[in-house]
C-alpha cells in the first residue's frame, strides 16, 4: 500500500485496489490531515509537510455507512535537509508532471527568465488576467472534488481551489515552493477559501497570493498587489 521512496521529499505514495470509499489519515503530533483516496488501484501521492519527525500514516476503507475498518498504518521518519522541499513536489490537490499542459505554458511564460520572485509575478499575471471565476460551479462539486489543473487551463474559469493548485503547480515546476492554502480570508471572500503562499528566497520568507480574488477585482482596480496582508488570512490547512 505504501511507496515511501520520496520519502526524502516529503511525499509518501498511496496505492489501494479494494474498491469503495477509502480515507488516508496522516498525523504527526497533535496535527491531523485525512484525504480521499482513490480505491481502483491508482497510485496517489500525499504531503508530510508538517516540518522533521515521525509520522503516522493510516490507510481506511468503508466497512458500512459512515464506519471505516483499518486496513493497514505505517510510521515514516522524515528528514529533510530543506524544509520547503516537499511544496516543489507533486501531490493529490496539486497533481503535474513534465507532460503537463500547464507546466508547458509555464515553461511559455518565463522563458528566458532565471528570477523565481520575477517568475512568480510574469504567472501571477497570466493567472489573473486570464481566468475568471465560475459562481455555479461550488454547488455542483462532490465534498472530494480534487482539480485537475490541464483542465483550468483549458477552461480558464474555476473556483478558488481551481485557481490555487494551478498557480502552485506552475510555479513548482519552475522550481518556486508554493503551498495551496484552505482557510479564512473574510476581505477576500465569504466562507471557506483557497489561495497560495509563495517562498520568496530573495527575503527568506513565505508570502499570500491570492489570484482568485484578484482575478476578480483587476478590472475595476488594474493596481490590485500581488502579495497580501498576512492580518487578513486565517490559514486552516496548508499543502
Amino acid at each position: 500500500y505504501f511507496d515511501t521512496k520520496d520519502i526524502g521529499s516529503g511525499v509518501i505514495h498511496i496505492t489501494y485496489d479494494g474498491g469503495g470509499k477509502t480515507k488516508v489519515i496522516i498525523e504527526k503530533g497533535n496535527k491531523k490531515y485525512t484525504y480521499d483516496l482513490d480505491s481502483s488501484g491508482q497510485t496517489e501521492s500525499y504531503p508530510l509537510q508538517l516540518g522533521n519527525g515521525v509520522y503516522k500514516v493510516s490507510l481506511f476503507a468503508n466497512a458500512s455507512g459512515n464506519s471505516y475498518r483499518l486496513v493497514e498504518s505505517k510510521s515514516v521518519d522524515v528528514k529533510l535537509t530543506d524544509p520547503n522541499s516537499v511544496y516543489l513536489t507533486s501531490v493529490q490537490n496539486i497533481n503535474w508532471t513534465v507532460d503537463s499542459k500547464a507546466v508547458a505554458k509555464a515553461v511559455e511564460l518565463t522563458k528566458g527568465v532565471d528570477d523565481l520572485q520575477q517568475k512568480a509575478t510574469i504567472l501571477w499575471d497570466y493567472m489573473i488576467r486570464n481566468n475568471s471565476y465560475d459562481y455555479k460551479k461550488l454547488s455542483t462539486l462532490s465534498t472530494g472534488y480534487i482539480p485537475v489543473i490541464d483542465q483550468t487551463l483549458a477552461d480558464k474559469k474555476g473556483i478558488c481551489y481551481d485557481f490555487s493548485s494551478l498557480y502552485a503547480a506552475m510555479l513548482r515546476s519552475e522550481g518556486t515552493p508554493a503551498k495551496l492554502v484552505k482557510g479564512y480570508a473574510p476581505k477576500n471572500a465569504s466562507g471557506y477559501h483557497a489561495w497560495n503562499e509563495v517562498y520568496d528566497k530573495s527575503k527568506g520568507q513565505w508570502v499570500i497570493v491570492d489570484t482568485t480574488y484578484d482575478l476578480q477585482v483587476i478590472t475595476r482596480d488594474p493596481k490590485v498587489p500581488m502579495v497580501k496582508d498576512a492580518n487578513d488570512f486565517n490559514k486552516v490547512y496548508e499543502y
